[in-house]
């Protein structure tokens, strides 16, 4: 098996997002929310994202998990550095395009630190407390996550497992989101000790176990 480099795949699953439908993009969507619906416990805090174009849609789940009172949050771009900030969401929430990076996040109210999501957590009386829907471009089916380049998620959960460790009775799970084609062989992509790694993912065919 031949090894790319980061850029490589990222080109290669980016044009193929790029041909996915509206209509392909919606039903793996919904597909998803009942996955997602099914693993995750309605008490339980989540922190999502609006998806990028050609991205599985993980915001009918969102929508879904709002209407049985799960608190939902989305991340917030800081002004400098890579650790995101989060805002409460629903789906009336007035939403921004972030005026350098092609995402929507939050236009209301100051970002919330990681910790917030913790301390949210920390009162739920489910299993999984917080589910941390991460963005993904590729994912080996060991668990090693290709995201978009900017490393704001492995600097996030990095940060977020500091915090985890003087809350041991939060229970985190990080579920990688990728559409069922972008699960690859280990060794398809370079990895670094700083890349995320996931010990599950959600696809248009439901919640793996890496």
């Amino acid at each position: 098996m031949s090894v790319h480099t980061k850029p490589e795949v990222r080109r290669r699953v980016r044009a193929a997002r790029a041909a996915l439908s509206a209509a392909e993009l919606a039903d793996r969507g919904e597909a998803m929310a009942e996955s997602l619906e099914r693993h995750i416990h309605p008490a339980t805090v989540v922190a999502g994202y609006v998806p990028m174009q050609g991205e599985p849609n993980v915001l009918p789940f969102l929508k879904r998990h709002t209407l049985r009172s799960g608190p939902v949050y989305l991340p917030v771009i800081p002004p400098t550095g890579h650790i995101l900030g989060w805002a409460p969401w629903h789906p009336q929430s007035p939403m921004r395009r972030h005026p350098k990076l092609p995402i929507y996040e939050p236009a209301h109210g100051s970002p919330l630190p990681s910790g917030v999501l913790v301390d949210h957590a920390s009162t739920s009386q489910c299993p999984t407390s917080l589910v941390l829907l991460v963005p993904t471009l590729a994912l080996d089916t060991a668990g090693a996550r290709l995201g978009q380049g900017g490393g704001y998620y492995d600097a996030t959960t990095a940060k977020l497992f500091e915090i985890l460790q003087e809350h041991p009775k939060v229970s985190c799970e990080l579920i990688a989101v990728v559409h069922f084609g972008e699960l690859m062989e280990p060794g398809s992509f370079p990895v670094e000790s700083h890349d995320l790694r996931a010990a599950r993912a959600v696809t248009e065919y439901g919640v793996i176990d890496l």
